[in-house]
């Protein structure tokens, strides 16, 4: 299964952008959807990652009308002819691609956390890995990214995250048995991100995009 990340860095496009510009670009559905967000930043991501999939959907030749998009009972946004999942954190905005199968996509900044505010996401195991490794934190974020990639690509929702026990030595999981395939991205110094498929990954193209 091959795949294509496309990555835009936010800060200089939202020093030159309005809300309002970007707001512009997309469907009125999806403007609602980016005011829901408590801040500016959140909403200028939400923004950027639907700007960043129009631009996918332009490079495999198909229609770019996100008045398209049809959205799951869970709410996980799909198009017909294209699989995608989109994820932001501080100002990194990314949106996966893949012709061949589902896939979700997850990344994160790391920050200092408390671990006692996430006592439940983990197992027992998990936990001991965790706190156990050289570097507590990105180890955690290794584990949530995995996670939460695994979940999006399932079109599951957080509620689910807690039923997850992931094996440190596997890059891959099984549910109900379907089997499930995880590749950590190399994005950027200070953020970690996986990619979930439900085929085996053969290549990951990361594509940095300009507006």
């Amino acid at each position: 299964m091959d795949i294509k990340i496309y990555r835009a860095q936010t800060e200089s496009l939202i020093k030159q952008n309005s809300l309002q510009q970007l707001l512009q670009q997309v469907p009125p559905l999806l403007q609602l959807k980016a005011l829901r967000y408590q801040s500016e930043l959140s909403r200028y991501n939400y923004l950027i990652g639907r700007l960043l999939l129009k631009r996918g959907l332009n490079f495999f030749g198909l229609d770019d009308d996100l008045d398209k998009i049809e959205f799951q009972e869970n709410g996980k946004p799909v198009l017909s002819g294209i699989y995608f999942n989109i994820s932001h954190s501080d100002h990194q905005v990314i949106c996966g691609f893949s012709q061949e199968g589902t896939l979700g996509v997850d990344l994160e900044k790391i920050r200092p956390i408390d671990f006692e505010d996430f006592t439940s996401m983990f197992s027992t195991k998990e936990w001991s890995a965790i706190r156990g490794a050289d570097d507590p934190i990105r180890t955690f974020y290794w584990f949530w990214t995995r996670k939460e990639s695994i979940i999006k690509a399932m079109g599951s929702t957080l509620r689910y995250l807690h039923q997850i026990e992931l094996d440190v030595t596997s890059d891959h999981f099984v549910v109900d048995g379907k089997r499930y395939f995880l590749r950590q991205v190399a994005i950027e110094e200070g953020f970690v991100c996986t990619v979930c498929t439900e085929k085996e990954i053969e290549s990951i193209e990361l594509v940095e995009i300009w507006f």
